[in-house]
């Protein structure tokens, strides 16, 4: 019996082909027309017809001879997988018109284990058979279909229908692994679906589940960057879910244990402290502002919110982060030194704080501003400073609104 031609074919998030083990290519770019055809063929072993064939190749180009063309495609990738190192073979089966991969050749695929695993789960009746399938999908699944054929209709078509396989399996997932509070495994599918699709909202998965492993300087991290990314590039608020993992974020940071240094140098320096501004970190920041606003629009004391920027450009190395973390705590604490007891700031990311100022004149923030500069431990560093101030908005305390300022004073708005 003649043994089968097995073809490995990866489809997911990358396009590669591999017989024994080994990449082979047929033609360098993967677009090209025979490169698609080998495509179809190996993602639909049932074969398609001439005619689905030359929609799927040609979709609107004008072809003046189509059956002379199909032709002349089938012959290149026939004579181009012997030269590309499999053995000899017609790979290419017509019969009745309709074009498919030879019977000889076996074919996997990590499309069809991805749909396969997907539909044992859905299929199971029993949580654990639905889990370890569902853990299948997920890792087998590691992005767009045939990403490099984003334009082409029938790529499109089975791009939608896998991305939406792929995320009915991940929110399952994620839901079964809330169930059995195994919040390690939580992170890591929810992590993997954000890198893939950033502007899905994966992120209230993977914030929860740093909450509960007890990270809360990453799962602020992750609120900073989601914040960023959702208002900077799509001018939209994060999910209603991960404000509600931001309130819980900020009794954990009250209360954790990476932050016990921290609150012992505020004990034991708590003269000092009185004297400068409060330090804290942004979720309590944002608490911490709601309230004051309440308390102050009875005084109508006037406050200001002031933004300090680090302007400083520097590649994203190791190096230059340490650098820019040096030179951002620096600022941290000129800005204490600089503010009052009744004044507070907090580190809004790793370039920015922002700071609220109580009971003081709006030209008296340009003395703040220069007293920072002032308390810098380099005179060269305030060269890179940028500070951006608007007024708090008292009519708004108290109601669903009643952060819009210090939203758009972050937000550069």
């Amino acid at each position: 019996m003649e043994q089968q031609i097995v073809i490995r074919a990866r489809m997911l998030g990358k396009v590669e082909f591999l017989y024994k083990g080994k990449p082979f290519t047929i033609e360098r770019n993967n677009t090209t027309k025979v490169n698609q055809l080998l495509q179809m063929l190996i993602y639909y072993p049932e074969g398609l017809t001439r005619d689905q064939l030359m929609v799927n190749l040609f979709q609107d180009e004008e072809i003046a001879d189509p059956s002379n063309s199909m032709r002349a495609l089938v012959f290149r990738l026939r004579k181009a997988l012997p030269k590309a190192g499999l053995p000899k073979e017609d790979y290419v089966n017509v019969k009745r018109g309709t074009y498919k991969i030879s019977p000889n050749i076996k074919v996997e695929c990590d499309a069809f284990e991805f749909q396969d695993a997907a539909k044992r789960a859905f299929e199971a009746s029993d949580s654990e058979v639905q889990l370890k399938n569902l853990e299948i999908a997920c890792a087998t699944y590691s992005g767009d279909f045939l990403p490099g054929l984003s334009g082409i209709e029938w790529v499109v078509t089975v791009q939608v229908r896998l991305k939406k396989q792929f995320d009915k399996c991940v929110k399952q997932l994620c839901e079964l692994y809330l169930l059995k509070k195994d919040y390690n495994n939580l992170y890591k599918v929810s992590h993997k679906a954000n890198q893939l699709y950033p502007y899905d909202g994966w992120q209230s998965y993977e914030m929860e589940a740093l909450i509960e492993l007890n990270k809360p300087k990453e799962a602020l991290k992750l609120y900073e960057d989601t914040e960023r990314l959702m208002t900077g590039e799509l001018g939209l608020d994060v999910s209603p879910k991960m404000k509600e993992e931001l309130e819980k974020l900020a009794d954990q940071m009250q209360y954790g244990t990476d932050e016990i240094d921290e609150v012992k140098r505020n004990l034991d320096s708590a003269k000092e402290d009185l004297e400068g501004g409060f330090s804290c970190s942004y979720p309590i920041f944002v608490e911490s502002y709601r309230y004051i606003k309440r308390v102050i629009k009875r005084s109508r004391q006037s406050a200001w919110l002031m933004l300090c920027t680090i302007n400083k450009n520097t590649n994203d190395t190791e190096k230059n982060r340490e650098k820019m973390n040096d030179f951002a705590e620096d600022v941290g604490e000129a800005i204490r030194n600089s503010t009052r007891g009744g004044d507070m700031y907090a580190r809004y990311s790793n370039n920015q704080f922002v700071i609220l100022l109580l009971d003081i004149a709006k030209e008296d923030c340009v003395l703040v501003q220069a007293r920072i500069n002032e308390n810098l431990s380099k005179e060269s560093r305030k060269r890179y400073l940028d500070y951006t101030i608007i007024p708090v908005k008292l009519e708004n305390a108290g109601t669903d609104n009643d952060t819009d300022e210090l939203q758009d004073i972050v937000r550069g708005e």
